[in-house]
């Protein structure tokens, strides 16, 4: 049996608030731990008493019919001798409707990579599908590298290696087991044709990784994804899509389309990805959130 001294100090320690924090679930564990002996937390492992947050940030954008996508929903492309006709971005069916037998049941189809999404390794390589994905993997601490200036002159402005050591020399080194984000702004022009920012070939301009900054964060840094506020992590500096096959075909992966990064700051937050786990994924849409 526990001291009933110390179980009244865990139920002080859990405020209301500290329940939103650590939610009812883990609180409720812990008081229920009261009659037995409570087990040190192993290193690097997650307990409520490691976390702490005062505000969530979405870093979501809304997924409809009409939310801008690599390819034009109808109209065909060709990739090598393969021609693709892409499929709707979203279509919500309603099986069941509320007004008629007092149930919502929808069915939802979507091709994975639209909206705020996912690039699982096996997107570029042969590497792990979402549902392989750790669990622990999905939450990790957030840096993010703001290059708005210079893509506010240059849609295809790229975050560099000198990006990221004039980010070192400021905020330290890039945080162990992190997901790096780029903000270029581009985020708040989803709604505007600047979004894919079309050149006279009908290619879409927009910021992305240089493939030094990938390299070296793989080599000399512990970092476990990328994130994009554009549509990829390529563009027309790198045709051949080298930061995909160098980046997914290391066995790691990252989130395109991601929003609201103003909102958080450059270092300290911790990014959440929702991501369903559908066997044999490539990716797909998620929620994603950031803990500050």
């Amino acid at each position: 049996m526990c001291n009933p001294s110390i179980i009244e100090k865990v139920r002080k320690r859990i405020s209301r608030r500290n329940l939103l924090k650590v939610g009812a679930t883990s609180a409720a564990g812990i008081l229920a731990s009261g009659c037995k002996s409570i087990p040190k937390s192993k290193p690097n492992e997650i307990t409520p008493e490691s976390i702490s947050f005062n505000q969530v940030v979405d870093l979501t954008h809304t997924l409809h019919p009409e939310f801008p996508a690599w390819f034009t929903p109808g109209v065909e492309r060709k990739f090598g001798t393969k021609t693709f006709l892409p499929p709707a971005i979203v279509e919500v069916e309603r099986v069941m409707k509320f007004e008629e037998i007092k149930i919502n049941l929808n069915k939802i189809s979507y091709w994975e990579h639209v909206g705020t999404h996912m690039d699982a390794p096996s997107h570029f390589s042969e590497g792990s599908t979402v549902d392989k994905i750790r669990a622990e993997d999905l939450v990790l601490p957030l840096a993010v590298i703001d290059i708005k200036a210079k893509a506010e002159r240059d849609p295809l402005a790229l975050v560099t290696l000198e990006d990221i050591k004039n980010w070192e020399a400021k905020n330290g080194p890039i945080p162990q087991r992190a997901c790096l984000a780029m903000n270029s702004g581009w985020a708040n022009h989803v709604k505007t044709p600047k979004f894919k920012s079309l050149n006279s070939e009908g290619k879409h301009q927009q910021p992305a990784f240089h493939i030094d900054a990938i390299e070296f964060i793989k080599e000399e840094r512990n970092v476990v994804s990328i994130a994009v506020d554009t549509f990829s992590f390529d563009n027309l500096h790198s045709p051949e899509n080298d930061v995909h096959y160098s980046w997914l075909g290391d066995e790691r992966w990252g989130i395109e389309i991601i929003n609201n990064l103003d909102e958080v700051p450059v270092v300290g937050a911790t990014i959440v990805v929702g991501q369903p786990k559908i066997q044999g994924g490539s990716g797909g849409p998620n929620r994603v959130i950031a803990l500050i």
